[in-house]
């Protein structure tokens, strides 16, 4: 217990900070509004589809994510900079990587919860349409929970090297933009033999990719275990980035 109270402590700090600077509000509002707008709208969602599915309304989650989640966490670690407390933080008796747990998890529960906000849609399918699919329902927003997981996990690396917020907003919205469009990319472009390797791993290393098969409400592990290699690897970058400014 007492292992995991300096987490729990960073956690909540952070959770109520959410709050306390309207910025989750404002989150949850516009993550509500907005996709929902998209999908019954533009994508044409179960109108177009004829069928009691949200699976367009996940495919174009992933896009979604490049600006909510990049806008919820450009001041994970730039603001502590611009505020002066993150020297304040390295006082704490805390290390670093439980500093870096709590804000993710103070992050990722926000994600959570406004995922949970538009299970709304799929009840008033249930009622009004009926027959709807919760098992892949439920596989689609456990892929988005992984998804929305090595985004924040990005953007905290990419915050961590930046000092200004509208810095680590644009680069990480840019960075995750370019990350997601890799793979297609990359599939209309000419590499000869010798390379097609690379063209498999660069393709393999889009996002949307690994995405596409929880949109159908397929869970296969070998997505699992990509999205949760992406979260690992940015926390290692993180903590590296912060323990080299703790160093200066």
């Amino acid at each position: 217990m007492k292992a995991n109270s300096g987490i729990m402590t960073i956690y909540k700090k952070e959770f109520n900070s959410f709050f306390y600077s309207m910025v989750a509000y404002i989150f949850l509002i516009i993550f509500i509004l907005v996709p929902n707008i998209l999908f019954f709208f533009f994508f044409g969602g179960i109108f177009k589809e004829n069928i009691a599915s949200m699976r367009s309304y996940f495919m174009m989650l992933p896009f979604v994510f490049v600006v909510f989640i990049p806008g919820l966490n450009m001041g994970s670690w730039s603001k502590e900079k611009e505020d002066g407390t993150l020297e304040l933080l390295f006082t704490f008796p805390v290390s670093e990587i439980k500093v870096i747990i709590g804000k993710f998890l103070a992050s990722l529960v926000i994600v959570i919860i406004a995922l949970a906000a538009t299970l709304f849609i799929p009840i008033l399918i249930q009622i009004f349409l009926g027959n709807f699919d919760w098992g892949q329902l439920a596989a689609q927003y456990i892929g988005a929970i992984f998804l929305a997981s090595s985004y924040i996990a990005i953007t905290f690396f990419i915050s961590s090297i930046n000092n200004e917020m509208v810095n680590s907003f644009l680069i990480s919205a840019t960075f995750l933009l370019l990350f997601n469009i890799l793979g297609f990319w990359v599939s209309t472009i000419h590499f000869p033999y010798a390379l097609e390797w690379l063209r498999g791993i660069l393709v393999w290393a889009s996002p949307i990719l690994h995405f596409s098969n929880f949109s159908k409400g397929v869970i296969d592990f070998r997505d699992v275990i990509y999205y949760v290699g992406i979260t690992i690897i940015f926390f290692y970058l993180n903590l590296r980035s912060l323990e080299s400014r703790k160093w200066r």
